[in-house]
């Protein structure tokens, strides 16, 4: 009688435990979900609904002036094609863009194989070059467009001592030199970030691979072109990505030096885009530009990924 009755139980005991097996593996294997959700919802917030947000903005005319707004179409974006200074801009931003980000991998590299050989000192040296890096780019800017005043600035009285100048200049205030100043002071300020990165991947290379070519004779620059330069290779790539992305939405650093002048010879692409919005007060056609901007760099990053992936395929 018992064995009639405690049978059944036991296999609807185990078939509870066999279900609650199968749940718990269920929620173990989708328990990640729980863990990105917040960032995903933060995400959503800060960048997914601002881009979607904006899209929706450019085809209407929003306007600071008026409370009413009506749907456009493609006009905004017709208008600011049909713009000569968009097309100027966004030459100047190339320009800005390409000049800066080689500039500071270039800068970058040199420092990070210099600090290679730094025997004494080191920490305290890499400390110092780092600076740049550390201080916001508003001290930055005020800081620079005090060293070069034509009046009172330091770097004209020096370049005067030196003998490279025979009066005063006004560096940011003329149309040959204020787009070359520029990238000057942005590869002064970005190079940091490069070197220190690229120290951490010197630091990956395994020393074996110097020490064999050491005595296979190789010299100095042997050994940058077979060892250092392929082991950096993907390092100096995804720098290269990130400073690009982050060169060409810069607004700060050109805006705080020059404002886009003198007339136009360094608006880029923030700058037009913020004259248009928050001095034409044109809503639309600015938001417009920020699709068109977000466009051309999805286009620049499309074409670097496949001559990327060109060169790590070839032998």
């Amino acid at each position: 009688m018992e064995g009639t009755i405690t049978a059944p139980a036991s296999r609807a005991h185990c078939e509870i435990g066999r279900r609650v097996r199968r749940l718990s593996a269920w929620a173990d294997r989708r328990l990640f979900i729980l863990f990105i959700a917040p960032g995903f919802v933060c995400l959503s917030a800060v960048i997914f609904y601002p881009a979607i947000y904006n899209l929706v903005v450019s085809f209407t005319d929003a306007s600071l002036v008026y409370p009413s707004t009506s749907f456009v179409g493609i006009d905004n974006y017709s208008d600011t094609v049909a713009d000569p200074a968009f097309w100027r801009a966004a030459l100047i931003t190339l320009l800005w863009t390409s000049l800066s980000v080689a500039g500071q991998l270039l800068v970058g590299l040199l420092g990070a194989l210099a600090l290679e050989h730094v025997t004494a000192g080191r920490a305290a040296l890499r400390l110092a070059l780092v600076v740049p890096w550390a201080f916001p780019s508003i001290v930055l800017a005020f800081d620079w467009r005090f060293m070069l005043d034509p009046l009172y600035g330091v770097a004209n009285h020096l370049l005067m001592l030196l003998g490279l100048i025979d009066a005063p200049a006004a560096w940011l205030s003329q149309r040959p030199t204020a787009l070359p100043v520029l990238v000057l002071m942005n590869v002064w300020f970005g190079f940091p970030f490069m070197m220190v990165s690229l120290i951490a991947g010197l630091a990956a290379i395994p020393r074996e691979q110097y020490e064999a070519a050491m005595v296979d004779g190789a010299n100095f620059w042997q050994e940058f072109r077979f060892i250092t330069l392929p082991g950096l290779a993907r390092i100096m790539a995804t720098l290269v990505i990130l400073r690009t992305i982050w060169v060409f939405n810069n607004f700060e650093f050109v805006f705080l030096t020059t404002g886009g002048g003198p007339v136009d010879a360094t608006t880029t692409l923030p700058i037009y885009a913020f004259n248009i919005g928050w001095i034409g007060y044109d809503l639309g056609r600015m938001a417009a530009v920020a699709v068109l901007m977000m466009a051309m760099l999805s286009l620049i990053l499309a074409i670097y990924f496949r001559v990327l992936r060109a060169a790590e395929a070839a032998p």
